[in-house]
């Protein structure tokens, strides 16, 4: 437990880590915005009253991180004042996680980071190693997902002939999923001995990871030609009720100008499939478009990733050692089953987002 001074510069430094944000400025434009969603008029304007309330949302949260905090640093000095050790040791431990979530809070300021994304994996070099490799991060992501408390879909997929997959792609519905998984995007390298090869030899391989959010065509309007499109339908693959998998219900829509294109085929019904692909495909272009302009390039950089197979962020070695390495941030760990069995990938983000700031 800690002495007198120790506990006194922990009390400092906790309160200061508060003070960095202006509670009084919160609790007004709280005041504020509650009184304007009191009002019947607001809601003639269903677009500006859903907008504000999200506001309200994450100012409330705000201000009950910041009561949470106040209120463990009260109790952890009670304990200390009692001399509970068992008590003590607890409540640091969990003031020392929330102040670690507090303080990354300010790495989620980003236009599109409340939103969902649609997260796809694309087999690179590699052959079906690659395919393993990708269907391997596809695993990964959907355990991290689920791990957040997040919704996550299988919206398509492409199987490889022998083993994993081509290509797939995961809908992620959850708070912040595009403001953490955006530092996932870019080429993730695998080195192992290869399952697939009886010589036992060492192989390298790579899989592409794209992070868009799922949101844009809300925010932003843009208009598409329907005589810009072509429109394929096809039998899904992969898991799926009886109809799914004998009907053609997928669908895959290119836009012809850009050579853009988006496949769904997890509904059970084409119209719905052709409702989702038009959505994924719109994000895309708004992506691309957005991308051109200054305020949003350094936000979106990366999210559609260019079939370039040179410079990845981050190497998973399996032989001669083992070890996770982001490329970015320096951070490594031997624990590669915890990364990739388990979705243990936040430490990972957050000191990608870190390195980030620093630059």
């Amino acid at each position: 437990m800690f002495t007198q001074k120790e506990l006194l510069e922990y009390t400092q430094f906790v309160k200061q880590i508060i003070s960095t944000v202006d509670q009084y400025s919160l609790k007004a434009e709280q005041q504020e915005l509650t009184q304007k969603l009191t009002s019947p008029d607001i809601w003639s304007d269903s677009k500006q009253a859903t907008l504000l309330n999200q506001n309200l949302t994450k100012i409330n949260k705000s201000i009950a991180e910041i009561e949470l905090l106040q209120n463990e640093l009260e109790n952890l000095l009670v304990a200390f004042e009692f001399d509970d050790v068992e008590a003590f040791e607890l409540i640091k431990k969990l003031l020392d996680k929330q102040l670690d979530l507090f303080q990354n809070q300010k790495f989620l300021s980003g236009k599109f980071d409340s939103q969902g994304v649609f997260l796809s994996i694309y087999a690179g070099a590699g052959g079906v190693d690659a395919q393993d490799w990708s269907s391997s991060l596809c695993a990964m992501y959907q355990t991290f997902g689920k791990n957040q408390g997040w919704s996550v879909a299988l919206v398509a997929i492409s199987v490889g002939e022998e083993a994993g997959i081509k290509s797939a792609m995961l809908e992620i519905k959850g708070e912040n999923a595009y403001g953490l998984l955006k530092e996932e995007a870019g080429v993730h390298r695998m080195v192992r001995i290869s399952p697939f090869n009886s010589g036992g030899t060492r192989e390298t391989s790579f899989a592409m990871v794209e992070v868009i959010p799922n949101n844009l065509q809300k925010e932003i309007d843009i208009t598409i030609d329907e005589k810009d499109l072509r429109i394929d339908t096809f039998m899904s693959s992969g898991k799926g009720g009886q109809s799914v998998n004998t009907t053609y219900s997928a669908v895959r829509i290119v836009h012809i100008p850009t050579g853009i294109s988006a496949q769904c085929q997890d509904e059970r019904s084409q119209i719905m499939n052709r409702d989702r692909c038009m959505q994924i495909l719109t994000n895309r272009l708004i992506v691309i478009e957005l991308g051109k302009q200054k305020e949003f390039e350094r936000e979106l950089k990366g999210a559609i990733v260019s079939a370039q197979w040179g410079s990845q962020i981050r190497s998973y070695v399996l032989h001669p050692y083992k070890m996770v390495k982001d490329h970015r941030s320096g951070w490594e760990t031997g624990d590669i089953a915890k990364v990739i069995e388990y979705g243990d990938i936040l430490p990972i983000i957050w000191s990608v987002k870190k390195s980030k700031a620093e630059i």
